[in-house]
């Protein structure tokens, strides 16, 4: 007896035989879909040429904390109370990732701008931004998505030299490009790379 696909049983083939395809040339395409398995004790992140481990345990606290203890993360969380425990280690990661890599990413952007640009800015600050990887404010201040630092340094250092350039010219214009591309000229690969990956970018 011979069974012909038809209706359902056809849609769901193609987009089985698409899926398959798709992740074969985009594999990076549906690593956003993936689950991830969250935070756990003696997990490692690595994030800006540092490897830390997550040390997690519960105690009779009324608020969350963290602190850092050479490569340690030692997070302490109420045992008590209803809460979201992986959203909250999340808060608290991006909170002393702020704190701790924000001057180390300050002294970077003051490096390359003194070499190539030489430009005043007002401040420089790390934000956990999922909309963009930097921005350059009127008020020329400096901001940097966290998640970048999960990137390759010469990306990072293309984000930076791109948010150095708006203190010149506050567009894309063709103008911002030559000076982007002055300074890096495979810039584009950066930009590739930063689409392609933004849903790994992560911790």
């Amino acid at each position: 007896m011979e069974y012909r696909i038809t209706g359902i049983d056809a849609k769901i083939q193609w987009l089985s035989e698409w899926l398959v395809q798709l992740n074969k040339t985009k594999p990076h395409v549906l690593t956003r879909y993936k689950k991830s398995v969250g935070y756990t004790n003696g997990q490692s992140i690595s994030i800006y040429h540092h490897t830390f481990t997550l040390v997690i345990h519960r105690e009779e606290l009324s608020v969350a904390k963290i602190r850092m203890a050479g490569d340690r993360l030692e997070i302490g969380l109420p045992s008590q109370g209803a809460y979201d425990e992986q959203r909250l280690i999340k808060k608290l990661l991006i909170k002393i990732f702020q704190r701790y890599f924000e001057p180390i990413i300050h002294e970077r952007v003051k490096k390359i701008n003194e070499a190539y640009f030489q430009e005043k800015f007002s401040s420089v600050k790390l934000k956990y931004n999922k909309t963009n990887w930097g921005s350059c404010s009127s008020g020329r201040n400096l901001n940097f998505s966290l998640r970048l630092l999960l990137a390759p340094e010469d990306v990072i250092d293309y984000v930076i030299i791109h948010e150095l350039a708006h203190l010149i010219e506050m567009n894309h214009s063709d103008r911002f490009w030559r000076i982007v591309e002055g300074i890096m000229p495979d810039y584009k690969q950066k930009e590739k790379f930063l689409k392609e990956h933004s849903s790994t970018l992560d911790f």
